[in-house]
């Protein structure tokens, strides 16, 4: 009977006192197993940032090769058909930076940055516009490289050359 009270009181302390579990916890208390996971999240977010960081540096500097290769540094393009019926576009390269704008209502589109960009920049590099083109050839030209009615109310366009030249070019219907 001695043997089997002592067998008890040894389970008992031993369960009250909770034993070892063989090294896993529970608690809320870091350990090695959580920190390593905790620095390896807090990587993986560094690296998701420099991505993203790189990304948009090395779109930049994509974008600044592009307009490099045209005649132009800064291309504005405005055509009014009327009441909530315009199309914008507007590329520049402006201190060793790129802005792009693309605002077709007729469409529904309303893209910056790089998206305007790679919508805006193939057209504008099909153009032919030089200093010498006049005003009906320029307007011409670019209604249909963008695609656009030529039954506009107003179309304003403006472009500014590499060497600084800038032509401005408005016609109203």
């Amino acid at each position: 009977m001695m043997v089997f009270i002592s067998t008890a009181i040894l389970t008992l302390t031993l369960v009250a006192c909770g034993g070892n579990d063989g090294g896993n916890t529970t608690s809320d208390e870091p350990n090695d197993e959580n920190m390593t996971e905790k620095s390896n999240q807090e990587n993986d977010d560094t690296n998701a940032t420099d991505d993203e960081s790189e990304n948009s540096e090395t779109d930049l500097n994509d974008m600044k090769a592009k307009m490099d290769e045209l005649d132009y540094s800064d291309f504005e393009l405005g055509v009014d058909y009327g009441p909530d019926q315009e199309y914008e576009a507007e590329i520049e390269q402006k201190e060793g930076n790129v802005k792009a704008d693309l605002e077709d209502e007729i469409n529904g589109e309303d893209l910056n940055g790089q998206e305007a960009f790679d919508k805006i920049y193939p057209l504008v590099e099909q153009l032919t516009i030089s200093k010498d083109t006049e005003k009906e050839d320029a307007i011409a030209e670019v209604l249909k490289v963008f695609d656009l009615d030529d039954d506009y109310r107003k179309i304003e366009l403006e472009i500014t050359f590499s060497d600084g030249v800038k032509m401005e070019f408005e016609d109203r219907k």
